[in-house]
């Protein structure tokens, strides 16, 4: 909890699914992210240990969390299938335990330790171990049912492991038929169609496929935005090295693409090329090696290639950039974070130099000594990144005053964060989503906060639509408590004005819930001036007049054509809920201009200014000098008009009282 957001989020994912009723898809948990819920996949919870954790939910603690076992098990599990691999080609002792300890304490691996569903880096080793693994006609089905083991394991771990292993699924069985002939084409086909079989189904059986649900697995972003630069393998952001310095990058978001590889593996890789031209040239290398090495160097390229991305960066410039096919996009959106998929090319640097460096040669003592002296360099070159992250002991502590927080939570079933499912995950201060669901967690409440990968974003939409129109109406929940800020207390002006709730102030956030919730000041720990304060937000909104639709009886004009779009566009009890944009068509700056909701029946007009919402996308989308005042977004109550069927229509009003009005094609009916 202590590193905040990544890491955060996975605990309380975990913690929450913990303590929630098991439910089908297994992965699946409703206080977290309420009501909409999530799936522990989404919050990279690690569903393989959360689904064996959860049935002894009751004999572990209250703050257990598995992450701490988990990354010890991925760099040993690490350690042993490069042991595996190096034992595949009898390298010496020496060599195969220096090998082993740089490649379990790699950069990238201890870079990832932020985040440990990505930390699973052995089953990229294992697969490559399987890959290498010299097979026969006795042993060939075994290795290709291990490696759709390894495939089902990932799934159940993380999405972006998982793309990456099924690749040596589909390479694997390649290798078996095209190079080694031991199994025939029939079996090179179903092994990758049966793993992915069995993958579908462990993601049918978590729930991150969900038929019913359609969450949305893209994301908004471009696909190049979290690319690998070309200097990633040199780069150590300034921190990681003792000498090389930060080489700049396009986008602080291509962290996703880091893959420093040390001052030792640099200096062992330019080795390892040098002798590696002497080979070729001696024509020392079989035309076995080559298709077995061949085969899995082109699907690293081709995972560094989509790593890339096709907006291709050195250093802060960008070089080039090509247009890509559509199947391509698509997966960039469901894989945005594209950097990673250089993984498996930067595993392949590292064992490949150190198996051609065990091919030099020269006196083994000699030999020995060099890589010693790799290793050591390279260990006092990225010593940073075993320090990275100096973390607190014992139970976390929020900045709130967390016994208040959570003796009050306690008296409602659920706690409602205002504005819900925004994704900005802060409403007070910086990941202040993260403090507030710990305490949810710690009073047993769901709560409408969360940051998930992938969300609902419909569902999410309509809920805080039907929330604001309800909080309009002048309903509240009985049984919920409200948390917001005194940004957005006009949300709940119907409510203070009809006195039907009450308001306290605790670490500058508003509680709102119904009086017939009865707490005292003290369990808020209220001092003077702030029940000063909230006495004059009471008187405020008592004697506040709720703003309503006019009659008007002037004359339109409908002779300006007027581009508008309404983002969102809801009736409900006679309440509207309204965002949107409108401009004149003319307009080159719109800053003296005002945009009216005007309904009308038969020769009945009636309107009310809406609220004005900066919108500097739309001045950027017509190329205009300033159409920022473009915007507006407005809660509005039509209970003083007559029943019947009205027209909803735009006016946009000048300074010069000209008044130009289009008709947007709605129709609402007033009970």
């Amino acid at each position: 909890m202590s590193v905040h957001h990544d890491w955060g989020t996975h605990y309380l994912g975990w913690a929450f699914y913990r303590d929630d009723p098991w439910t089908f898809p297994l992965g699946g948990t409703s206080s977290y992210n309420y009501p909409l819920g999530t799936n522990i996949g989404f919050t990279d919870s690690i569903p393989l240990l959360a689904l064996i954790f959860k049935p002894f939910r009751a004999i572990l603690s209250d703050d257990f969390q598995y992450f701490g076992i988990w990354l010890f098990i991925c760099h040993f599990l690490t350690a042993v299938y490069t042991f595996k691999i190096f034992n595949l080609y009898k390298i010496n002792k020496w060599l195969t335990l220096f090998a082993t300890i740089l490649i379990a304490a790699n950069p990238v691996l201890l870079f990832r330790c932020i985040h440990p569903a990505l930390s699973a880096h052995f089953l990229i080793l294992a697969s490559m171990y399987y890959y290498l693994k010299p097979s026969s006609n006795q042993n060939s089905n075994l290795i290709n049912f291990k490696q759709i083991i390894l495939f089902f394991i990932a799934g159940t771990i993380n999405p972006y492991i998982s793309v990456m292993i099924f690749s040596f699924n589909l390479i694997i069985p390649i290798k078996h038929y095209l190079i080694e002939k031991t199994i025939n084409l029939k079996q090179c086909i179903f092994y990758p169609l049966f793993s992915l079989v069995l993958f579908g189904l462990s993601w049918v059986l978590i729930g991150i496929i969900d038929f019913k649900e359609g969450t949305n697995v893209a994301s908004s972003e471009p696909f190049s935005l979290y690319s690998f630069n070309l200097n990633s393998f040199f780069d150590s952001y300034g921190y990681y090295s003792k000498l090389i310095p930060n080489l700049g990058k396009v986008d602080p978001r291509q962290y996703e693409g880091f893959a420093y590889l040390g001052l030792g593996i640099i200096l062992l890789l330019i080795i390892s090329l040098i002798y590696s031209v002497i080979l070729f040239t001696k024509k020392r290398i079989t035309l076995l090696a080559i298709k077995k090495w061949g085969l899995l160097l082109i699907l690293c390229l081709i995972l560094f290639m989509f790593a890339l991305t096709n907006v291709i960066s050195l250093n802060n410039q960008i070089i080039a950039t090509f247009p890509l096919p559509k199947i391509i996009e698509k997966l960039g959106f469901i894989f945005r974070a594209s950097g990673r998929f250089i993984w498996p090319l930067y595993y392949l640097i590292f064992i490949g130099s150190i198996f051609v460096f065990n091919k030099i040669k020269i006196n083994s003592y000699l030999k020995n000594f060099i890589f010693l002296f790799i290793a050591v360099l390279q260990l006092w070159d990225t010593q940073e990144l075993f320090l990275r992250w100096k973390l607190p002991e014992g139970v976390y502590k929020t900045p709130l005053q967390d016994k208040n927080w959570i003796k009050v939570m306690k008296n409602f079933e659920n706690i409602i964060v205002y504005p819900s499912f925004d994704y900005n995950y802060n409403i007070n201060y910086t990941n202040d989503y993260q403090d507030l669901s710990y305490l949810a967690l710690k009073a047993k409440k769901p709560i409408s906060n969360g940051y998930v990968a992938r969300a609902n974003i419909n569902k999410g939409q309509e809920f805080t639509a039907n929330l604001l129109i309800e909080l309009k109406s002048g309903k509240i929940n009985s049984k919920r408590l409200y948390i917001t800020t005194k940004k957005h207390f006009n949300a709940f002006d119907v409510l203070l004005n009809k006195e039907i709730v009450d308001i306290h102030l605790m670490d500058n956030f508003i509680f709102i819930y119904k009086k017939n919730i009865k707490l005292k000041s003290s369990d808020f720990k209220e001092n003077y001036s702030t029940k000063i304060f909230l006495d004059s937000v009471r008187i405020h909104y008592k004697n506040q007049k709720l703003v309503e639709l006019t009659p008007i009886d002037y004359s339109l004009k409908t002779n300006k054509p007027i581009k508008y779009f309404f983002d969102t566009f809801n009736f409900k009890e006679n309440i509207i809920k309204i965002r949107g944009w409108a401009i004149l068509e003319e307009s080159n700056n719109n800053q003296n201009e005002t945009i009216f909701l005007l309904l009308q029946k038969n020769n009945l007009k009636f309107e009310i200014k809406l609220n004005t919402e900066d919108r500097p996308d739309i001045t950027t989308y017509f190329k205009k000098e300033n159409l920022n005042n473009a915007g507006f977004n407005s809660v509005i109550f039509t209970k003083n008009l007559n029943k019947g069927l009205y027209s909803v229509g735009l006016v946009i009003k000048k300074t010069d009282s000209e008044c130009i009005y289009i008709d947007s094609g709605r129709k609402i009916i007033i009970n």
